[in-house]
């Protein structure tokens, strides 16, 4: 998922067309206030080992961003169980993380490559988690320089797949390639055969890399039309689509956008009543507070997140999650990434630190411990398995772990785990309702099989 923030404000006349941001200065000075929250146990006088997090917590107008609220309650009830009466190789771990305040479009991502050298120069991370696919593209371009590990909680691009990385940057959200594929069975389940699907999109890494991703499982059967990053030309995308023979209609965007896009396709007759699924960019719980014209509606649309049906190891990690905050994690996607993010950097020192690694804490130690995780003896993430899997890495041996967000069995070449997809449906009162999954099976070659799966 990449998340455009900018168009919020941009949308109600608070921004320029093309970025929406303050004024930064081009230097290190403004860093120091962007990264004040600190996410630690409050133990006074033990070593600590830092990992940098990048994150959207706040929108331009001030307002905390939803998906960065969740994203930082996970991640501090992952160090809290981390933390918890044990340490990983004498440290506890902490996390500094720094606030886009949705700034990431300034000089082409100033503010984030900005925020990526602070953390590295003033803090000396080893580690930066990251949200998005936006972020993670700018971030990188610091981090692998300079050796630095990169995690992303949500960056789901496929363009990252093919970064020149040095191994340095993994994801625990899966690739857009399996949403690509996930989106095209769902918008060809129910049309005639020889019907087409049209896909409308926004123009970024994002929009496009989906479009491609439906076009390797479609071909000619897509129909594409795309409008810009700043939420101009919806209407016109919309126009623009040959209706002559559409079963299906497939929005990229964001949910300011998706409501825009209502709008456009209520305009024309032949696409009013088509069948309409929403990428993950406009999966949340907002979809439905945008302004929608009298004639416009996404009632019965479905949307598509990455996720499985609930495992008893997601069930338990939502108990305590609701048990600490009063809130449910699922009300906002991909707040299991955010916990198992921590958790993985956490296990990737305990392997640098062991007997099977140099013994030295860096990127390439840190990624190499990541190849560790996905065989050996089982281990979920929950507080009475944090030794045993952090004593067995100690000691050179792997071992195979199910996070929140599902199996992290990670592609060793590409950084990636794998995920099934959960589809939702949205309500006439806005609310979104879980009522499907597919489990995706890559099969090597292009070829992808996506099933349904019964939930539980």
């Amino acid at each position: 998922m990449m998340r455009f923030s900018f168009i919020f404000a941009a949308l109600f006349g608070m921004c320029a067309v093309i970025a929406c941001s303050s004024v930064v200065p081009p230097d290190l000075d403004f860093a120091a206030a962007r990264c004040t929250t600190v996410i630690d146990d409050g133990v006074a006088g033990m070593p600590t080992w830092d990992i940098g997090a990048i994150l959207e917590l706040t929108r331009p107008g001030g307002a905390k961003d939803p998906n960065g609220e969740f994203y930082l309650r996970a991640m501090h009830l992952a160090v809290a169980e981390l933390n918890d009466h044990r340490d990983i190789s004498g440290r506890r771990v902490r996390v500094r993380v720094c606030d886009t305040h949705s700034d990431w479009a300034t000089g082409g991502g100033a503010v984030s490559r900005d925020l990526a050298n602070y953390l590295i120069q003033e803090h000396k991370v080893d580690a930066i988690i990251t949200d998005a696919s936006a972020d993670t593209q700018t971030v990188q371009a610091v981090t692998v320089p300079a050796g630095v590990l990169l995690m992303a909680i949500s960056a789901t691009s496929e363009e990252l797949t093919f970064l020149d990385d040095k191994g340095l940057v993994w994801r625990v959200a899966p690739s857009d390639l399996y949403q690509g594929a996930v989106l095209a069975r769902l918008a060809t389940e129910t049309i005639d055969p020889g019907a087409k699907v049209g896909a409308v999109a926004v123009q970024s890494p994002y929009g496009d890399g989906l479009v491609d991703a439906m076009r390797k499982q479609l071909s000619t059967r897509l129909l594409a039309s795309t409008f810009p990053a700043a939420g101009t030309g919806i209407d016109k995308a919309f126009a623009d689509l040959d209706t002559s023979n559409l079963g299906s209609l497939v929005f990229v965007g964001t949910s300011p956008m998706a409501a825009m896009a209502a709008n456009a396709r209520a305009k024309v007759a032949k696409l009013a009543n088509l069948p309409m699924f929403l990428a993950d960019g406009a999966c949340d719980k907002d979809l439905a507070t945008h302004p929608f014209d009298a004639e416009a509606t996404l009632l019965g649309a479905r949307c598509v997140l990455p996720g499985q049906p609930p495992t008893e190891t997601y069930q338990v990690f939502a108990e305590r999650f609701k048990q600490r905050f009063g809130a449910d994690p699922g009300e906002q996607a991909y707040t299991q990434h955010a916990f198992d993010a921590v958790y993985v950097v956490a296990l990737g020192h305990a392997w640098a630190t062991g007997t099977g690694s140099t013994g030295d804490v860096t990127g390439a130690t840190l990624a190499e411990g990541l190849r560790h995780l996905s065989s050996g003896e089982a281990h979920v993430f929950k507080p009475n398995d944090i030794t045993a899997m952090v004593a067995a890495l100690k000691k050179g041996q792997p071992v195979d772990v199910e996070g929140a967000s599902g199996l992290l069995n990670f592609n060793p070449e590409t950084g990636e785990a794998p995920s099934d997809y959960e589809v939702w449906t949205l309500g006439k009162h806005g609310e979104l309702t879980s009522n499907s999954y597919y489990h995706v099976n890559d099969l090597g070659g292009g070829k992808i099989s996506v099933q349904p799966i019964a939930g539980k």
